[in-house]
C-alpha cells in the first residue's frame, strides 16, 4: 500500500492561476478537411471593449458561451462553424445588476444564475427554472445565448415577452436597446446588425398589480424539449379591470410571439370566464402552428387555448383554484388529516 498524499489545493490553484492569459487568446489552424476550407480562428477576448472590437472585425464569427447549442450543430449536422468568438471569458457580461425598476443580466450568465435572479423578482418561474433542460445545461448555458438564438420553442423568451423584457445591443462602442418582441424577425433571424451582439437583458421589476404565470408543455416531464409553452401577465385593478396584458407562446410560430388579438381581448376588459374565453377563442387569429414531431398543429392550439383557461382558473377573483388543483405534480398536505401522535 501505499502512503496517503495530502493534497494541496491552494498551492493547484496558485500554479493554475499562472497559466491565465492576461489578454486575448487566439488560435487558429487549417481545416482539416483541406487549404480550401481556410484556417478558422478561435479567439477568447476578456474584457467587453476587446470582444466588441473583434466582433465588430469579425461580424460573420459565430459567438459561443456553453455551446449548448453549437455543440449538435457539430456532432449531430456536422456544421461548419467557421471563425469562433467565445464570450465566456468576458466578466463584464457575466453581472447581475437591479434598480428600482430593472433587473439587468449580462449576456453571459448562466442560466442557472439567470433564473434564481428572476425568481427572486417572480416566484412563479420556479418551475419553469427546474424544467429548463438539465442542472450541467443550466450551469453551462447562458441566458443570452438562449435569447439570441431565437429558437422557437426556447423556453425563456414567452416568459421574458411576458414581462415587458429589452435587449440591450452593443456594436463596437455604440449600445442599443430594443424592446425583446422587436428582435425577432422570423425563423432564426433577429434585428441584429452586422458587428452586433446581446450585451444584456433587461426586465422591469415587479410593480402593480402583476398576475403572472408561465406553463410547458413537453411528452416528459423533466428534460424535454416544448411543445408548447406559455406566458401570461396582466396587470389587475382594484375592481377587477386589466390595465395592461400580454400573452406569449413559444412552439406556436416559427419565433417566440406575443398573442395580439388575444391581448387585445384582455385590454380593459374585466377578468373573469367570460373574458378569458373571448381570449382563448382569439388564439386562433393569433397563431397557425405546424405539426412535427412534438405535436400536431391543432394539438398546440387546443394546448394553448387550456393553457389560457388555467391561468384563469388559478388568478380569477372569484373562487381561484389552488395549485395542487390544476398541477398533478403539486403537492399540498391534507389538512384534515390528523398530526401522528409523538
Amino acid at each position: 500500500q501505499h502512503p496517503r498524499v495530502a493534497l494541496d489545493r491552494d498551492a493547484i490553484a496558485a500554479t493554475l492561476r499562472t497559466l491565465q492569459r492576461k489578454d486575448t487568446f487566439e488560435y487558429s489552424a487549417p481545416d482539416t478537411r483541406g487549404a480550401a476550407f481556410g484556417s478558422p480562428t478561435f479567439h477568447a477576448p476578456l474584457t467587453l471593449d476587446a470582444f466588441a472590437t473583434l466582433r465588430a472585425q469579425h461580424p460573420d464569427a459565430r459567438i459561443v458561451a456553453g455551446s449548448t447549442d453549437v455543440g449538435l450543430w457539430v456532432t449531430k449536422q456536422f456544421r461548419d462553424l467557421g471563425d469562433l468568438l467565445y464570450i465566456g471569458n468576458v466578466a463584464e457580461l457575466k453581472t447581475i445588476a437591479r434598480d428600482a425598476q430593472t433587473l439587468t443580466i449580462g449576456a453571459a450568465v448562466s442560466l442557472e444564475d439567470a433564473y434564481a435572479a428572476l425568481t427572486a423578482d417572480y416566484p412563479e418561474l420556479a418551475e419553469l427554472w427546474t424544467r429548463f433542460a438539465s442542472l450541467p445545461i443550466r450551469n453551462a448555458g447562458t441566458l443570452g445565448g438562449n435569447v439570441a438564438n431565437g429558437s422557437p420553442i426556447g423556453d425563456s423568451m414567452p416568459a421574458l415577452l411576458a414581462l415587458g423584457a429589452e435587449v440591450e445591443l452593443r456594436r463596437d462602442r455604440s449600445t442599443r436597446t430594443l424592446a425583446l418582441d422587436a428582435f425577432y424577425l422570423g425563423y432564426q433571424k433577429t434585428a441584429l446588425a452586422a458587428g452586433e451582439f446581446v450585451s444584456a437583458l433587461r426586465v422591469p421589476r415587479p410593480a402593480g398589480a402583476l398576475r403572472f404565470r408561465t406553463y410547458k408543455v413537453a411528452k416528459r416531464y423533466d428534460q424535454d424539449i416544448s411543445a408548447v409553452c406559455a406566458a401570461f401577465a396582466l396587470h389587475v385593478a382594484q375592481d377587477g379591470t386589466i390595465r395592461a396584458a400580454r400573452v406569449a407562446f413559444g412552439g406556436m410560430a416559427a419565433t417566440p410571439k406575443r398573442a395580439t388579438h388575444a391581448e387585445a381581448v384582455l385590454d380593459g376588459a374585466t377578468w373573469n370566464d367570460e373574458t378569458a374565453r373571448r381570449a382563448m377563442d382569439a388564439l386562433a387569429a393569433d397563431y397557425q402552428p405546424l405539426t412535427d414531431m412534438r405535436a400536431s398543429s391543432a394539438y398546440r392550439l387546443k394546448v394553448a387555448r387550456n393553457l389560457l383557461w388555467r391561468f384563469c382558473l388559478e388568478t380569477r377573483d372569484d373562487a381561484p383554484l389552488a395549485l395542487c388543483d390544476v398541477n398533478a405534480f403539486a403537492f399540498e398536505p391534507d389538512a384534515t388529516v390528523a398530526k401522528e401522535s409523538p
